[in-house]
């Protein structure tokens, strides 16, 4: 069967005719298979595989963690819940150490989860996916050539076929026509770099990783007898999350594998760090001595499988999709950064963007505005997350900073970016529509709130606030957010109350951080906040003097109290700074949207 008639011609009778060639059969090419094939079971899939299978179980390959979008994706959209479950392992959320060389790591502040949050997220071994994708996509009626290399693709206008020219895995030039073609052939970007698409990145942000044999479990680093360490998270479970070792302007990544292998990694911004001196295994052993002593310990008991280092490894595009017919997923797309593992995240956006637009061209609706807003839509999820995340890089190393940093941006994650795919909001007019207008100025919100913290960490003489451990699942509006928002089968006014709630939340939430900000950098300036009892949040910062210009004294929302968000956060910490005289703003109102 076929959703698209192919088009006669002499010109090219006998070559074979699908629906779609999907060029790569890696993580974005096979989930895209299986996807197409799951809503679309009549379509006519070629895959075009430069690898032969069975891949290596510890494949060294990027993308082995997920976070919510891509565990909502792999468990409901794919329908491989029980698979994930069987196959690999369950992840205990994002984890974070910040500490410093030559100091016990039981005396690093931490960041993390005790327990399991209520939907599923993996850690993914690359090599046993991608081999059991092959084998379900082969079941589904998927035709893959394996070993095959793709020559080229000539992109037809109009109604005409493109043609995919390619050799197969016996060096045989082959040549297939098709409606769609998708570039899933990773950092090679075929189409982009064919059409000139690409868009530099700001700054240059490497990383080098490797794989080793065995159990790299943070646990160990610390000895049993500190049992109020170990009993933070019970059963010996901190492995399980990808664990950052945070330090200024770089992070070290530990992952957990299926295959019972770990994965490390050590990313970093090269105004910190420079790659050359972590671009050989025995020189980003030497930098982990330095850094983070207590992983280079551990890995004399380990063999090493595998290296690779990566030199600026951020890029991204001015298009993904085009109402020619053609689209990129993964890496052949654009790709931001590791951190916050939002790899997977952008294949579930990407893949359900184009097989909606190749369901509305099957029903003869594909239209070229519908493709520029489904494109906006994807480029902007990633170029925010590239920015959010290059902009921190500096202060990696600052607890406090790095704490609500973090806070913020999961509620911001949990609010806006999750649903978006619990509920498919991007693929549905409707919903999107509704939820735009429920959260007017959020990206200026979230922008302004990102200004506050560059400004805060080039402030001198911080006070400090501490911190020994932050589940962040416990704290009340994050928890709240969560049980809210990553929830399926919601209507267009469910969603936009969802929304308008959120926004007002957000915006307590960024007044609570700016205060707490305002008592560590500033706090002789704290009293002038007195008598101001609801703020501008879009107007917050860091220089007093720009305060009254910039409106921060008068608001453009109804007037409530943020004590309870201010409470939430101050909470966490272990003490308050110094005594200034001042006491947390408060309003007998408590509104919620």
């Amino acid at each position: 069967m076929t959703l698209f008639a192919p088009e006669p011609s002499a010109a090219h009778e006998g070559v074979p005719w699908y629906d779609v060639v999907v060029c790569g059969g890696g993580l974005a090419g096979a989930t895209f298979s299986r996807h197409l094939r799951r809503e679309r079971p009549d379509a006519s899939v070629l895959v075009v595989d430069g690898q032969t299978y069975p891949v290596p179980p510890a494949a060294h390959k990027v993308g082995e963690s997920t976070v919510d979008i891509a565990g909502f994706y792999f468990a409901s959209v794919l329908g491989l819940a029980e698979y994930m479950a069987e196959k690999h392992l369950p992840k205990l959320g994002l984890r974070y150490f910040f500490g410093r060389a030559g100091e016990p790591f039981a005396d690093a502040p931490e960041i993390g989860l005790s327990a399991f949050c209520g939907r599923p997220t993996y850690q993914i071994d690359r090599g046993v996916l991608e081999n059991d994708l092959y084998t379900m996509n082969r079941r589904a009626g998927v035709e893959i050539a394996t070993g095959a290399k793709v020559l080229d693709i000539d992109l037809a206008p109009g109604r005409d076929p493109h043609l995919v020219r390619y050799t197969d895995g016996d060096g045989v030039a082959r040549t297939a026509r098709c409606r769609w073609v998708v570039d899933a052939m990773g950092r090679a970007r075929f189409l982009q770099r064919k059409l000139g698409l690409g868009r530099p990145t700001e700054g240059e942000f490497n990383a080098a990783w490797f794989r080793v044999t065995g159990r790299l479990d943070v646990e160990d680093f610390v000895p049993d007898d500190q049992v109020d360490w170990h009993k933070r998270v019970p059963g010996r479970r901190r492995r399980l999350s990808t664990v950052h070792l945070m330090g200024p302007g770089y992070w070290v990544w530990l992952i957990p594998l299926g295959s019972g292998n770990t994965s490390v990694g050590i990313v970093s911004s090269g105004e910190f760090h420079d790659i050359d001196g972590m671009s050989t295994l025995p020189d980003a052993v030497a930098w982990l001595e330095r850094h983070e002593p207590a992983v280079a310990s551990a890995l004399v008991r380990h063999e090493v499988l595998d290296f690779l280092a990566v030199r600026d490894y951020s890029y991204t595009t001015s298009r993904v999709f085009s109402a020619d017919r053609w689209g990129c997923v993964g890496e052949a797309a654009a790709f931001s950064d590791p951190f916050y593992s939002p790899g997977s995240n952008m294949i579930a956006f990407e893949n359900s963007a184009l097989i909606k637009l190749i369901g509305d061209d099957a029903r003869q609706a594909l239209r070229p505005e519908r493709v520029e807003e489904l494109n906006r839509f994807v480029l902007g999820q990633n170029d925010w997350v590239e920015y959010n995340i290059h902009s921190s890089y500096s202060y990696f190393g600052e607890p406090l900073i790095m704490a609500l940093s973090f806070i913020w941006d999961t509620l911001v994650g949990w609010t806006t970016a999750t649903p978006q795919m619990f509920n498919g909001i991007f693929l549905d007019e409707e919903k999107a529509a509704a939820v735009r207008a429920a959260t007017p100025g959020l990206y200026a919100l979230t922008l302004q709130v990102k200004r506050l913290f560059k400004q805060w960490e080039r402030k001198e003489g911080r006070q400090g606030r501490n911190f020994r451990f932050i589940d962040y699942y416990t704290v009340p509006f994050l928890r709240e957010a969560y049980e809210r928002n990553l929830v399926e089968g919601k209507s267009a006014d469910e969603l936009a109350a969802d929304h308008r709630h959120s926004m007002a939340v957000l915006e307590e939430v960024a007044l609570a951080v700016f205060l707490i900000a305002v008592e560590d950098a500033l706090p002789e300036r704290r009293a002038r906040l007195h008598g101001h009892s609801w703020l501008n949040a879009w107007a917050i910062g860091l220089d007093p003097e720009r305060w009254e210009a910039d409106g921060l004294f008068e608001p453009t929302t109804p007037p409530r109290s943020f004590d309870r968000a201010y409470a939430d956060l101050t909470e966490l910490f272990d003490a308050a700074p110094p005594e200034t005289g001042a006491t947390p703003v408060t309003l007998p109102i408590q509104l919620r949207l």
